[in-house]
């Protein structure tokens, strides 16, 4: 597997950038593995909501994941209490204006990924940090292109399940083959977390809350 740091946050930085608690509301490993990498301290706390099936006709669809990282963030905080600094974030792809969210099983990650084949797409991902009364709300864009897949290919990497949990079926960072190749954006943010926007969001929470 080919592995990448972040460059948005220095390592040992840790949570330098604001004072207190620091809870990740996500049961991403990747999420995880990101801030564990850029060095912070933080807790795993899995939101107990289940995300909703569909996007409401009234949340443009560039808005959808932001809204849902928000539903975990604020859920994770209701549960939690006290004056923690909660994050939250949720990862859509979008092809020809249509969202790929999480296969459903093997054949669903077949079609999305036959649908992704030779093609460019967007991958977002929507950021909440929540703490206290306090709520900053984002998003990072980037653009990626994957190549014409063999059913060969195809065929291996299904067996593979590394396509298990991912929107869009595929993680950037998982095959040496490099068959995702990102056009425009932050690499983390297809892994699942955009480290640069990240930084730059907790440090004006600090800098909100007096720290």
């Amino acid at each position: 597997m080919r592995k990448r740091r972040s460059p948005g946050v220095k390592k040992g930085q840790g949570n330098k950038v604001g004072a207190g608690r620091l809870v990740l509301a996500s049961a991403s490993p990747r999420r995880a593995a990101l801030l564990a990498e850029a060095g912070y301290t933080f807790d795993v706390v899995i939101s107990p909501v289940e995300e909703p099936a569909r996007r409401p006709g009234s949340i443009p669809l560039e808005r959808w994941p932001t809204a849902l990282a928000y539903i975990k963030a604020r859920s994770v905080q209701l549960q939690i209490g006290g004056a923690a600094t909660i994050i939250g974030a949720d990862t859509i792809v979008v092809l020809d204006g249509a969202i790929l969210g999480k296969p459903r099983d093997r054949a669903h990650a077949r079609r999305m990924l036959q649908r992704l084949s030779g093609t460019e797409h967007q991958v977002i991902t929507g950021l909440a940090i929540l703490r206290g009364t306090q709520c900053r709300l984002s998003r990072a864009v980037s653009t990626c292109r994957i190549r014409r897949l063999s059913p060969a290919f195809l065929r291996q990497y299904l067996d593979s399940g590394l396509w298990k949990g991912k929107a869009g079926a595929y993680g950037i960072q998982d095959h040496d083959d490099p068959w995702v190749s990102l056009v425009d954006g932050e690499w983390s943010n297809v892994v699942g977390l955009p480290m640069k926007l990240l930084a730059r969001e907790m440090e004006q929470s600090a800098l909100a809350a007096g720290d």
